[in-house]
Formats: C-alpha cells, sequence, structure tokens
C-alpha cells in the first residue's frame, strides 16, 4: 500500500535548516551510541515504572488511534504513554521511538484533537527529526556535564565552541514543527483539528463556555508579519523566538492554512481517509476482515462487519485486567 513520504512533508524550512546538520556523521554516530546504550534506556525505565502504557486494554480510546496513523505513514508503532503534567506531548528516541502524552491534553483537548497531536508526533518519526533532536539534548548535556566539572576555562571554551551548533539545532528544532504539522494536517485530511490545537496551547479549551475563533488567532500572524517591517521589531521577534522550542502559535496556524490548498496536502489526504476509512477493531485500531469474530491482532470480539462487539474497554476473556487507578507522576 502507499504510504506517506517525508519528502512531501518537509517544509522548506525545516529542509534547509536540517541540510547543515546532515553533513556531521561523526556526530550522529556518537549520538546514537549515546542514546541507545544511555539516555533512551534511561528514559523507558522512568516510562515503565510510572508512566501508563497505552495499548489494547489501557485506555484503548486513546491507543487506537496509534495504528492507522502508523499504517498511513509507514512507519513503525511507537510505544505509546500516558504521564502526569501540562497541555503537551513529545517523542524521543533515535533508535528506540516512544510518544509519551502528558495528561493535560486528555483534560483540555477533545479526542480529534488528540488524534492530531498523536500525529503530529508521528510525523517526527516519519521525517526523522528524532536523531537531530537527540543530537540538540547531546550537546545541552555535554555543556551542563562540563560546567559541572568546574574547570571555569575549559567550560566557557566549551559553551563558546559549542555555540554555533546548539543555534543551529535550534533553529532547525522551531522549524522541524511545521513539517510534523503538516503531517497532522494531511492525516486529518484538514487544517481544522490541528489549527484547534493551537488554539488549545492559547488557553482555550475544547469545552470552554466562552465563544471561540480560530481565524481572528490565524490573522494575529498578519499583523505580526506586518511589524517586520521595522527593524526594531524583527529584532525584538528574533528575542521571543530564541526563547521558545516552538514556532508562534499564530504562525503555525497560517502555515497550515496555506499548504492545505497546495495539490500535495490534497494528494496525502486521499490516501489517509482511505486507511482511517478502513475497518477497525475499536480496542487496537488494527484492520478488520468482515466474517471476523475476533480481532487477529488483540483477540476483542466482533460482531458481523468486523465492528466491535464489545466495550472499548471491555476485557478480552481469559486475559488479565489491567490494575486501575494508577496515577503516573513520571516526567521528562
Amino acid at each position: 500500500m502507499t504510504t506517506f513520504s517525508a519528502s512531501d512533508l518537509l517544509h522548506p524550512a525545516d529542509e534547509s535548516a536540517r541540510r547543515h546538520l546532515e553533513s556531521m556523521s561523526g556526530l550522529q554516530n556518537a549520538v546514537k551510541t549515546y542514546h541507545k546504550n544511555f539516555s533512551e534506556r534511561l528514559i523507558r525505565n522512568g516510562q515503565l515504572a510510572e508512566a501508563l502504557r497505552l495499548g489494547p486494554h489501557q485506555l484503548p480510546e486513546i491507543y487506537r488511534l496509534l495504528p492507522p496513523i502508523c499504517e498511513a505513514f509507514g512507519i513503525e508503532e511507537p510505544e505509546l504513554y500516558l504521564a502526569l503534567g501540562p497541555v503537551n506531548a513529545f517523542t524521543t528516541g533515535a533508535t528506540r521511538t516512544s510518544i509519551t502524552l502528558y495528561s493535560g491534553l486528555l483534560d483540555h483537548l477533545s479526542p480529534d484533537e488528540i488524534e492530531a497531536v498523536i500525529a503530529h508526533e508521528c510525523g517526527h518519526i516519519l521525517c526523522q527529526h528524532m536523531l537531530f533532536h537527540s543530537m540538540a539534548q547531546f550537546i545541552e548535556l555535554t555543556v551542563k556535564v562540563g560546567s559541572a566539572a568546574n574547570i571555569p576555562i575549559a567550560s566557557a571554551v566549551l559553551s563558546v565552541a559549542s555555540h554555533p551548533l546548539r543555534m543551529a539545532l535550534s533553529n532547525w528544532s522551531r522549524k522541524s514543527e511545521l513539517s510534523a504539522d503538516r503531517a497532522a494536517a494531511a492525516y486529518m485530511g484538514s487544517a481544522d483539528a490541528i489549527t484547534r490545537v493551537m488554539f488549545r496551547f492559547a488557553g482555550i479549551r475544547h469545552d470552554s463556555r466562552y465563544t471561540q475563533n480560530i481565524q481572528p488567532f490565524a490573522d494575529q500572524a498578519l499583523e505580526y508579519e506586518a511589524l517586520r517591517e521595522s527593524k526594531w521589531d524583527r529584532f525584538l521577534q528574533w528575542q521571543i523566538s530564541q526563547s521558545s522550542t516552538h514556532p508562534l502559535l499564530a504562525v503555525r496556524v497560517r502555515e497550515i492554512q496555506s499548504w492545505v490548498g497546495t495539490p500535495t496536502f490534497a494528494n496525502l489526504a486521499a490516501l489517509a481517509a482511505s486507511v482511517r476509512s478502513a475497518p477497525r477493531c475499536h480496542s487496537c485500531g488494527g484492520r478488520t476482515q468482515p466474517g471476523w469474530r475476533h480481532c487477529q491482532r488483540c483477540g476483542t470480539t466482533l460482531i458481523y462487519g468486523g465492528a466491535p462487539a464489545v466495550a472499548a474497554t471491555g476485557p478480552i476473556p481469559g486475559q488479565p485486567v489491567p490494575q486501575a487507578g494508577v496515577q503516573p507522576a513520571w516526567k521528562r
């Protein structure tokens, strides 16, 4: 089956910023080795110890959103975790990938907005962003270790020498989010859900009693861009961008809305629609076939036509029931 291609999703700013980084093969190999043997294993130990790993028997209402996305993107399924935290999510791992959703997402976002967030995180995997994100973490850790060594001159030299690379990685990291936004919009079939996610990040819950309108928020980006006619405002905007790990929210909305009018978006959205419309198990999100009595991926009992016969949270006969009441506390 045809799947998404990273080349169709890469935002020009992302593609341009990463060219310089891709030439550093020696650093990439060092980072892969470090993360495979230390940081990724450390993170996974923390996840298994204090976060909830989602699956057919653990929050299946959320987990079942993941397999169709991975199918459309043509990527290996990452582990999916839920941890206590703000309205946020992150993906980690250059060799073993996992996505962590923070609990704030469940409170502030609607189901399709959560789906868009998972698609965004999977977009990072598809676009192979994880290695460069790991490089940024590796460089920052190296500088911190150098500072902790209490050798002032060596620490200062290390900080100055790494500054250009750190700036390049930070600049790329912000722009990589634009590509992941494209992946989410294409999978969802429109800019609607992912732009509403930006709205949530600005502070409006999906169930807010107040009148909401996304378009005026997107129009703020036009005012923001108009300010760039002033050199002083361009400097102030640069300062704002340097303090953030992501592009500004209103700008992201405008970027998404501009891209969804392209033929590339239309082609990817059509591909995603065929994947999303396939009959699926409501526990694991796996494809089903007419006449199946049980999902061949997770064992859930099905009715005729491949639809679920039991509630998404219902246990499978003969399988252990997950313990309830576990409160995730692990944070990145």
